[in-house]
């Protein structure tokens, strides 16, 4: 899988969602009751279901690391540079984005520390850039 296609799909949670249960379906996990019988419990699915939340709050993070107005300014400059340059412009909002949610998802973890050793979580959500 290629770099853009997983910026796409790691920018559009609905899509994300949808892979997951692809992926937990291909692994032989199916749509869950809410209440399964117990000789009927799949683990990856329920890890599945636990995760997609926390993953799709990392991907709204890293959507929102470079602010639009940033966004529309760099757009706006591309038509007057290299092309190599205006490439570098995409490539640096992805490694900002890749880098919020990686902080994101350090953040997620660190908390579920916090909790799980007694310690309240504290907001540990960066601001846009």
């Amino acid at each position: 899988m290629d770099n853009d296609m997983l910026s796409s799909l790691l920018s559009d949670p609905e899509a994300l969602q949808n892979a997951m249960k692809t992926v937990s379906g291909m692994l032989g996990g199916a749509e869950q009751p809410s209440s399964p019988p117990a000789n009927d419990y799949d683990p990856t699915a329920d890890m599945m279901q636990r995760a997609l939340p926390v993953i799709g709050a990392i991907v709204q993070s890293g959507q929102g690391a470079v602010r639009q107005e940033k966004r529309a300014l760099l757009g706006a400059l591309k038509p007057f540079v290299t092309e190599e340059v205006a490439g570098q412009f995409d490539h640096a909002m992805r490694l900002v984005s890749m880098a919020r949610m990686a902080r994101a998802a350090m953040g997620q973890l660190s908390q579920a520390g916090r909790t799980e050793g007694g310690t309240p979580p504290d907001d540990t959500t960066p601001q846009a850039l």
